[in-house]
């Protein structure tokens, strides 16, 4: 299974010893560059002398080089690490795709890398041509399918896995002009029923090429085998959920950082999209998604992150104009508030970028951070937590815990009926609300020896604790993972689970009081505003 992506823009980061070039060529991941080979040089560990004829077409070409241009693609070709394949026929793959793509109009490099769980090539190619054309105005809108589309034709003649996506599919066609069925929906003919090879005998099934999910529609997958993962949750009866749990949890323990974890995860068919504090998981194969919230506490960005560090982390929230620098190693930010006098570095493995204004890092809680000053020098430190009184401290999760406006009852049979119906529906959840409020707050009271207020502070307390003992259990699951011991798996799993229930529990005892003490506000506050606006009309009327 070939998995094709299009990494970050190459703009002003091609050569150079920290560029772009000299990250894919990399020796020790490159077998000492053994595992590299371009269309137009000789090397595999120079990086100026491959990234400078890539320069140099790109001052040639009709625009040259201007602010924010872009002088390379990089792409990602991934392999499966089921696939029976050797990182010397990944890399011959590779070169095959690269001319495929350019037709050796482009200048391009392609280096294999051996360092992951999983073999993949860095391609990078060259946006402007040997003869002056510039890449960009030669892409279509579905270039990325379009690649997609070779990489699946280079697995399926090598034998190796294949997995079906409809754009990619709808692509394929329109390249191979193929012919149209009756209700003028295009199909390939191998997928066509009509062209199913008559040799088969009665009672053997269907290859997985012509495998149909209904009578007379086309197939939605083509598979060659089952994973274990499939064949478990298969036999266990598990639903999309739970494999998809299963996945991050084996992906999480072989994955060394947040982009290793997104690539291993889109190997394995599923594309991880942050959005703001969360991630949103897409099955590839069926387009279902998913939120991390609805997979359960211990799947959250923070419980993620944990997993791949080893060690129990904290989210610090910022603005990206606060970056000082960023290197593929570390990031300087300086701390808000300080009039860019104070700055703090951290590794760039820590790092969640969306592409947004706003980036979040993961920092370990039990370190201290070193605090710098602008010329570099010492200028103190914190615990991770003291980094709070500059970086806005992460509220409780609440998304779980809200209930809708609208009930979905259809009590009554005309529309006032059924709109009094809802009204009192509403009222009874408000009253749960408040019952379980009163409940929460009485109990922790209690435990506070009546003090209302350390109660409140000691549930906040528990909340925390309760999140540090959920990254613990996370991180010993993806050990257990590591070390392959399905006793123990099983063992930390149902611990996992535990604590995930119990910090579920704390935080919707927490939701729910601090609920009722703003909505007990906003009512006081507004009978006060009434009082005194009646106060105010009695004393104009006298």
């Amino acid at each position: 299974m070939a998995v094709v992506k299009l990494g970050k823009p190459v703009k002003s980061n091609l050569g150079g010893p920290n560029g772009a070039m000299a990250y894919i060529i990399d020796p020790a991941k490159t077998d000492g560059g053994r595992l590299v080979s371009s269309n137009y040089e000789r090397t595999g560990t120079d990086y100026d002398a491959l990234a400078d004829p890539m320069l140099e077409d790109n001052e040639n070409s009709p625009k040259g080089i201007q602010k924010n241009s872009r002088l390379a693609y990089h792409i990602k070709l991934s392999f499966s690490p089921d696939d029976p394949v050797t990182p010397e026929r990944v890399h011959e793959l590779g070169v095959e795709f690269a001319h495929r793509i350019t037709s050796d109009e482009y200048k391009f490099v392609v280096a294999t890398h051996t360092d992951r769980h999983h073999l993949h090539d860095h391609i990078m190619v060259c946006a402007a041509s040997r003869y002056g054309k510039h890449l960009k105005a030669e892409l279509p809108k579905d270039i990325i399918e379009q690649w997609r589309v070779i990489a699946n034709e280079i697995s399926e003649r090598e034998g190796l896995s294949v997995i079906f996506n409809p754009a990619t599919e709808r692509v394929a066609r329109k390249m191979r002009g193929d012919e149209t069925t009756p209700n003028e929906d295009p199909t390939t003919q191998a997928r066509d029923p009509k062209h199913v090879e008559e040799t088969s005998e009665p009672g053997t099934a269907a290859t997985a090429r012509t495998t149909r999910r209904a009578e007379n529609e086309e197939p939605m997958e083509r598979r060659y085998g089952m994973s274990m993962e499939e064949i478990y949750a298969s036999a266990k009866g598990l639903g999309v959920k739970d494999q998809l749990r299963m996945l991050i949890d084996l992906t999480l323990a072989g994955a060394e950082n947040f982009e290793d974890w997104r690539n291993m995860l889109d190997v394995q068919g599923v594309d991880v999209t942050v959005r703001g504090q969360h991630f949103t998981f897409t099955m590839k194969d069926t387009g279902f998604k998913v939120r991390d919230t609805k997979l359960g506490s211990a799947y959250d960005m923070t419980n993620i992150m944990a997993g791949l560090q080893s060690t129990p982390v904290i989210p610090i929230t910022f603005n990206r104009r606060l970056v000082a620098k960023q290197t593929r190693k570390t990031v300087t930010v300086w701390l808000p508030g300080t009039h860019r006098k104070k700055k703090i570095t951290f590794d760039a493995k820590r790092l969640v970028d969306d592409g947004g204004s706003t980036l979040r890092a993961f920092l370990p809680l039990h370190r201290d951070q070193i605090i710098l000053d602008p010329s570099n020098r010492y200028a103190g430190k914190t615990t991770t937590h003291g980094l709070y009184q500059w970086f806005g401290e992460p509220a409780s999760r609440l998304e779980p815990l809200a209930s809708p406006e609208r009930l979905p009852l259809r009590y009554g049979v005309s529309p006032a009926q059924q709109r009094y119906y809802q009204a009192r529906a509403r009222r009874l959840d408000r009253l749960a609300g408040e019952a379980k409020a009163l409940n929460a707050a009485i109990r922790w009271t209690r435990l506070a020896g009546g003090d209302s207020a350390k109660g409140l502070k000691l549930l906040r307390g528990k909340v925390r604790e309760s999140h540090d003992e959920l990254q613990a259990a996370v991180i010993a699951l993806h050990d257990a993972i590591q070390q392959g011991d399905p006793d123990l798996v099983a063992e930390t799993h149902g611990e996992m689970e535990r604590r995930e229930a119990l910090c579920d529990r704390y935080e919707g005892e927490l939701a729910a009081i601090e609920r009722e003490i703003h909505t007990t506000r906003d009512r006081e506050q507004t009978e006060t505003e009434q009082r005194e606006q009646h106060q105010h009309k009695r004393g104009r009327s006298i």
